[in-house]
């Protein structure tokens, strides 16, 4: 009784706090976090640090967010750094979120500089709240990547979808998959991990997901399997996951070249 209890209010709860904060002005997020990747029985150890903001214009559903990161990787002795800046428009209310996004990365491998960008759109449907449910958040995005390695041009596209489920307010659980392509490189991603914010009155997450990459280029194929682990600083108003998810900076993914897979294939694109 007690247990069936403490779920109803559990599920009150995350009905009422759910989009219950719907600030205007700034909001934002400091990440640092960890990767490990085995691709072939060579371990990879990539350590990256970034931060978000997004700033919603009061009395208006248009928010304006960017992001800056950085990540170092290291395989089989070859290091690569990669800086990301990256940005997005969307339009959002308590149901739904949409978008356009781009981003650019410049990243340093096998003595080559890879500068490429991605663009797309991407959304965001908010669901079961208004049934007393716990909330879920559904999450499709895609577009083209555009850019040079060496004095050559190159192209491709990316598509992706992904889902999270609000065990608790404070507790929640992602599935996220793409499909990405870059001139001979060719893969596929997924990812499955869980976020709990232990304290509500601290707004610093911790993560940590199951990441698997099937990887094709120049007639050559390979798969990693990696764990990540990610500490976040939650920036703006509220005391839950649910509220920072969805009125915070969003998570607009675009296609990131797998660095790991690339330094073990031991060959530049």
């Amino acid at each position: 009784m007690r247990f069936k209890l403490f779920l109803m209010g559990a599920a009150a709860v995350l009905a009422t706090s759910a989009n219950a904060t719907d600030w205007s002005g700034f909001s934002g997020t400091v990440t640092g976090g960890y990767n490990y990747s085995d691709v072939r029985g060579v371990a990879s150890n990539a350590f990256d640090f970034g931060g978000a903001a997004n700033y919603a214009i009061p009395d208006s559903h248009v928010n304006f967010q960017g992001a800056v990161d950085y990540s170092e990787n290291k395989a089989l002795r070859t290091p690569s750094d990669t800086w990301n800046t990256a940005g997005a428009m969307t339009w959002r209310d308590a149901d739904i979120a949409v978008g356009l996004n781009g981003d650019y990365n410049s990243t340093r491998l096998y003595h080559q500089r890879l500068s490429y960008g991605s663009y797309g759109a991407f959304g965001e449907w908010y669901g079961l709240d208004g049934l007393g449910i716990n909330p879920i958040t559904l999450r499709l995005g895609g577009g083209g990547t555009s850019g040079t390695i060496g004095a050559l041009n190159r192209d491709g596209g990316y598509l992706g979808a992904g889902a999270t489920y609000y065990v608790l307010p404070q507790l929640s659980v992602t599935a996220h998959g793409s499909y990405n392509t870059f001139s001979n490189l060719h893969w596929s991603n997924f990812e499955v991990g869980a976020e709990v914010l232990p304290l509500a009155s601290v707004p610093v997450s911790l993560s940590t997901s199951y990441v698997h990459d099937d990887i094709r280029t120049f007639g050559r194929a390979t798969h990693s399997d990696g764990l990540m682990v990610r500490l976040a600083l939650h920036l703006g108003n509220g005391t839950s996951l649910v509220e920072f998810d969805r009125n915070g900076p969003l998570n607009a993914r675009t296609a990131q070249l797998p660095l790991d897979a690339l330094t073990v294939l031991n060959r530049p694109l």
